[in-house]
């Protein structure tokens, strides 16, 4: 009979221990329990994180615009610049065909040394008619003082009755030549248009020429801030309507984000609060922002148009994304971004906003008014000149 083989492996040979085991299954519970916890508590910052600080990936970069127009109308002679290049304040960018403008500018610069000549006349007649009624008025004073002494001596038979009713007749008519001078005087005076010391005629004169003179000064159209010039698609010999867009300027003074939230955010947004945006075109760069306004209103999906009443009048259109459950409406929030312009800031770049809601309101609003202040003088485009005819009075 043959004896059993034994195993010349120690650790076959070694018993189990059962602690070891249990050991080893208590440390794998405790790790799965810790990881469990971690996570809920992990996913629970992170919640309130999100609901304290309101965030969203459906943003746009913006800036002002302005649509550069003509304010009088012509055939454009000259542009002074390109597509896409920037301005400044001030900078010429076309021109129009300014003749017509310059006729009429210098037939208001003659109506106005006319005016000067007519001015003088009317005071060369009030003094002729000033004349001519202290002289009427002295042979009225002589011919009623004579038909007086005339009418005394008609009962003494001294004078003749004739005599006396030719007498009267001349005081009669020494006194309508009186009042026919005064009223000639006054008509004179009402001509020259003097009230006070102010001459009407001259004012108007000179309304007309310096409303010929402006129109002239807008053949000339310049940049009204610093921007850059977008949607350039004319070329010299185009007319230009008055009020009709020629192309597009873009204010660099002033960028912001409309950050579009749910309408459940919004209860957390306030004015002034601390924003940090990210450009798609730079993600890995924060932003600062502030926060300006949240919109009161947004066109709804079904309105009525603007001509009816209880139309929806100039309002932000936001798209709504349609699904099977009902979605909260967004908002546009206006974040005005506290960083100066820069190669990545486009209109209508794509961004995302992180709201803190627990940052310092005050000072953002101070930061704010900094910001929005123009301390740059209003640009006024120079008068044009009429060129020939002499603006100085007649003497």
């Amino acid at each position: 009979m043959s004896e059993p083989i034994q195993s010349s492996s120690p650790e076959l040979s070694e018993p189990v221990h059962p602690a070891g085991h249990n050991a080893r299954r208590i440390i794998g519970v405790i790790l799965s329990l810790a990881i469990y916890l971690s996570t809920v508590v992990l996913a629970m910052g992170v919640y309130r994180n999100i609901r304290l600080n309101p965030r969203t990936e459906d943003a746009q970069v913006r800036a002002n615009l302005i649509g550069v127009s003509p304010q009088v109308g012509g055939s454009i002679t000259a542009i002074h610049v390109k597509d896409n290049e920037q301005v400044h304040k001030g900078d010429l960018l076309f021109e129009l065909d300014s003749r017509p403008y310059e006729a009429a500018a210098e037939k208001a610069k003659a109506q106005l040394a006319l005016t000067e000549l007519e001015i003088q006349a009317y005071k060369d007649q009030i003094a002729s008619s000033q004349a001519e009624l202290k002289q009427s008025e002295a042979k009225a004073i002589y011919a009623v003082d004579y038909a007086k002494r005339v009418q005394a001596l008609v009962g003494n038979l001294y004078v003749t009755i004739d005599k006396n009713q030719l007498a009267q007749t001349e005081a009669v008519t020494a006194t309508d030549k009186v009042a026919q001078d005064k009223a000639a005087l006054d008509k004179a005076r009402n001509l020259l248009g003097e009230r006070g010391d102010v001459n009407v005629r001259r004012i108007a004169a000179e309304a007309a020429l310096m409303d010929a003179e402006l129109k002239l000064s807008y053949c000339k159209v310049y940049a009204p801030c610093d921007g850059y010039v977008v949607n350039l698609q004319i070329t010299p010999g185009a007319y230009a309507a008055v009020g009709e867009q020629v192309f597009s300027l873009v204010d660099q003074k002033i960028w912001y984000v409309l950050a579009n939230y749910r309408e459940t955010d919004l209860r957390r947004i306030r004015p002034g609060m601390e924003a940090e945006v990210y450009l798609l075109a730079e993600s890995n760069r924060k932003i600062r922002g502030i926060v300006q306004g949240v919109p009161k209103a947004i066109t709804p999906q079904y309105a009525p148009t603007q001509k009816t009443a209880g139309g929806q009048g100039i309002l932000q259109n936001v798209s709504p994304t349609l699904d099977f459950i009902l979605l909260a409406q967004r908002f546009p929030v206006r974040i005005v971004l506290d960083e100066p312009e820069e190669h990545s800031f486009r209109m209508g770049g794509t961004a995302s906003v992180i709201v803190r809601t627990s940052s310092d309101t005050g000072s953002g609003m101070k930061r704010l008014d900094e910001l929005q202040r123009g301390d740059a003088p209003e640009f006024r485009a120079p008068m044009g000149s009429a060129r020939d005819l002499p603006l100085a009075p007649v003497p």
